[in-house]
């Protein structure tokens, strides 16, 4: 076990420096100040991450292999593979949005395992891989992104809304896929970016000098003297700044422009359901009130909170966080800690609606009989959450601590 006395941590969300100290097996040590967890003691990670991630890939494997949904009326069946949804887009002249939900639910998943395996297997055996930075940071960009939960609540809300249309046979494929999402999010909770970086722990108390002020690394938490920094993290060569360049310009253009998609995404259907050479337009209100009328309560609420509440409650969210920085305000800095930290955490599963259009558009295509068409509203919705999305990284949540007199004022 590698000499932890005397290493450094910084909280990511309030930059409050701390001394690594032991703790309890399967305990966490979190910030005092914001609450963040700063790390945790997993007991084995190293082999069940490998263990869960080599599961992992050999499930996406699968599940990209076989059928993933298929739809039978009559004597008609239409089969639909995983990536049918992105491709159904894209047939339907929405590449863009094709792309999106093929990237989120396929590609980046896999570079995200594969990424993490390349890493973890060869430092098993105390060998370092090529390129190990580089390979850090697309990992760390593209994990957030990997939408494995999002899409498969998608692929649920889809079968329930073809109950009345057709028959809906699940295929080998839906339960590799299911069993991918236990197994990933299994994995994530077992992996700790102190694995790949055993060999070149982060910065010790005795060679702080004397300064209290230092720089974290935001992608592998590497700690450099802010007098001394230089402009790449001297671990996985990232770009390191005090804080993120331009956050609040950036946040804020972001988020206009995400006000903007919104409207047209409330406004235009989002598909078209054409039953017997009659279509029948649906907003993302209308496609809610279609499902309380079908007594389906508990999935109108779902869509309505993914689709609706979210996307409005982040940009309501974000803007609140932006103002307080703007104006320094000390009010209850821990509580908008916890707002930007809900906020990062809950906007990538608005992508659900998305994701929802895709499966319906690419598994009713029975021609006369039954097609759904994707809307240009969908596109709409796509870009305003990606944006929302973009805005929450772009966020600096230290800059709400920054304006602080006390640590006393977060009480």
């Amino acid at each position: 076990m590698e000499n932890n006395q005397g290493v450094l941590v910084a909280c990511h969300e309030c930059d409050a420096l701390y001394r690594r100290e032991p703790i309890p097996v399967n305990a966490r040590a979190n910030c005092t100040r914001c609450g963040s967890v700063l790390y945790r003691q997993i007991p084995d990670a190293m082999n069940r991450c490998i263990a869960l991630y080599l599961a992992a890939l050999m499930l996406w494997i699968m599940a990209n292999s076989y059928p993933f949904l298929s739809l039978k009326v009559g004597g008609l069946v239409e089969e639909n593979l995983l990536y049918s949804g992105g491709w159904a887009l894209y047939k339907f002249g929405m590449p863009e949005l094709g792309v999106l939900v093929f990237l989120t639910s396929i590609v980046f998943p896999f570079v995200t395992i594969t990424g993490l395996l390349y890493l973890l297997i060869p430092l098993r055996f105390s060998h370092v891989p090529p390129f190990r930075g580089r390979v850090v940071r697309v990992v760390t960009t593209l994990e957030p992104w990997s939408l494995i939960g999002v899409f498969f609540l998608g692929t649920l809300i889809s079968v329930v809304k073809l109950q009345d249309l057709a028959t809906v046979i699940p295929g080998l494929s839906l339960f590799a896929f299911a069993a991918l999402l236990f197994v990933y999010s299994g994995a994530r909770a077992n992996f700790d970016s102190e694995l790949i970086w055993a060999d070149k722990p982060n910065l010790r108390e005795d060679g702080l000098g004397g300064s209290t002020s230092v720089v974290n690394c935001h992608t592998c938490g590497m700690l450099h003297l802010r007098d001394t920094h230089p402009e790449r993290c001297v671990r996985c060569e990232a770009p390191i700044h005090f804080r993120v360049e331009d956050s609040l310009h950036r946040t804020w253009a972001l988020l206009g422009a995400a006000t903007l998609m919104l409207i047209p995404a409330n406004l235009y259907p989002v598909m078209t359901v054409t039953k017997l050479g009659k279509g029948d337009p649906s907003t993302i209100i209308s496609g809610v009130i279609d499902l309380m009328h079908a007594g389906l309560w508990g999935l109108a609420f779902i869509v309505l909170l993914a689709s609706i509440v979210v996307p409005v409650a982040k940009l309501l969210t974000l803007s609140f966080l932006l103002t307080s920085v703007r104006r320094g305000s000390q009010w209850r800095p821990r509580d908008r800690t916890l707002l930007y930290r809900v906020t990062e955490v809950v906007g990538a599963w608005s992508m659900v609606d998305v994701f929802l259009v895709g499966m319906l558009a690419g598994l009713v295509s029975l021609g006369f009989l039954a097609t759904i068409e994707p809307g240009i509203g969908a596109t709409f919705f796509g870009g305003a959450v990606i944006l929302t999305m973009l805005a929450a990284h772009s966020f600096d949540p230290r800059l709400i601590w920054d304006g602080m007199v006390s640590e006393e004022d977060d009480k």
